[in-house]
């Protein structure tokens, strides 16, 4: 069941199939690498995000910031955690994809949040080598691919 419902949710060029273990290794071991920065990461997430996404600084108006940088840590911390636990972290993605369509993402600010996040990584790691870019690239299609289908389907499932 679990291996059915997985392949349904990887419609992007890079969810096409699941990570090779060597790219979840990246992952994994380049986001510990920085765990001492997580705070400094999500700050700056959170100020090229807002730069680049005016509607995004709009949506957190009325946000502690402090709070939504630990939530959003915690979040990617999970996530790269579960990447060799689909069952896991499917149904986590997928709850994270319905809040964010109720909160008024829309799927072209995915492609702005990727550029975001990879790039406050990316600062900390002190730059990116093509593989650990392709991998988190590819991390991040899957986790992408996932919220947006779940989006979509509790959008249609609204719509009477």
């Amino acid at each position: 069941m679990i291996e059915a419902s997985c392949r349904d949710w990887h419609p992007s060029t890079h969810a096409t199939r699941p990570m090779t273990p060597e790219r979840k290794r990246l992952v994994m071991e380049t986001w510990q690498s920085v765990a001492a920065d997580h705070d400094r990461i999500a700050s700056a997430f959170y100020e090229r995000l807002f730069e680049i996404d005016p509607h995004a600084h709009q949506l957190f108006a009325n946000t502690n910031m402090v709070d939504q940088r630990a939530k959003v840590v915690a979040m990617l911390t999970d996530i790269i955690r579960d990447l060799d636990h689909l069952e896991a972290l499917i149904p986590v993605v997928i709850a994270l994809g319905r809040r964010h369509k109720d909160y008024g993402v829309v799927d072209t600010e995915y492609d702005l949040v990727r550029e975001a996040l990879l790039g406050a990584i990316g600062d900390a790691l002190g730059g990116f080598t093509p593989d650990v870019r392709d991998a988190w690239e590819e991390a991040y299609a899957l986790t992408a691919a996932v919220m947006k289908r779940a989006g979509e389907r509790a959008a249609a499932a609204a719509t009477p």
